[in-house]
């Protein structure tokens, strides 16, 4: 019964931040700046060539998407955690539960604001970056020493080696989603970080700020306007 709601647990987990993906994705792919994706070569006749960046609205950046969807998935790991914290089968979820489900929860709902681009986004994902820095090295430091004592009684007590290996399989369960947790707020700082600098262009942008560019980067109607100038300087 237990293991058939957990593995329906880890589906849920699975398909609904795939399903909330499809729903955000279009949104969020005309909400943020044109990127460059490629370069276009000009040239007119016995002018100069001319490279040029070619703009496309591809969305929000990979980091951006991963830690969006990363704050789906492991939010949805309020429900088994929830589950698991309730049956008392884990000492460190019980330990850790209450911070653990609150961050997931957070994280969640953070989700769809990182993939938008939302100014206040950027705030929420430093914080819970921060929070889930604090938790998941409390969690590490309680696992590497419960590691070390599963194992060592799995080489010593044989005759109870099925119990000693579930105790171990849940510990390093464990380490490797605070492993993953910690990634997660990497890609949290760098996602804020992208956020901010799309804010800082586009209030750029409205204000009427000329952004200077390297010479690469020039428009094409300034390239074009630039072989205008060198024809006539010829003719004359």
């Amino acid at each position: 019964m237990l293991s058939s709601v957990i593995l329906g647990s880890f589906g849920l987990m699975l398909s609904m931040p795939a399903l909330l993906w499809f729903i955000t994705w279009p949104t969020a792919r005309e909400r943020w700046l044109p990127r460059v994706v490629g370069v276009d070569h000009i040239q007119r006749g016995q002018f100069r060539e001319a490279v040029v960046p070619r703009f496309g609205a591809v969305g929000p950046p990979m980091a951006v998407r991963l830690a969006a969807l990363g704050s789906w998935i492991l939010g949805m790991m309020f429900v088994p955690g929830l589950l698991l914290g309730l049956w008392g089968l884990m000492v460190v979820v019980g330990l850790v539960s209450v911070p653990g489900l609150i961050l997931a929860w957070r994280l969640f709902f953070l989700g769809r604001p990182l993939l938008l681009g939302e100014p206040a986004a950027a705030v929420k994902a430093r914080s819970l970056a921060g929070f889930a820095r604090v938790l998941n090295i409390i969690v590490l430091s309680i696992c590497g020493p419960g590691l070390v004592l599963a194992a060592s009684r799995v080489v010593r007590d044989v005759a109870h080696s099925r119990d000693n290996l579930g105790a171990l399989s849940v510990l390093l369960l464990v380490t490797v989603y605070a492993g993953v947790s910690l990634w997660h707020a990497r890609l949290l700082d760098r996602a804020a970080a992208l956020i901010d600098e799309q804010e800082a262009t586009t209030r750029a942008v409205m204000s009427g700020v000329r952004l200077e560019v390297p010479r690469s980067e020039e428009s094409p109607e300034e390239i074009i306007g630039g072989m205008s100038d060198e024809r006539r300087n010829q003719r004359g």
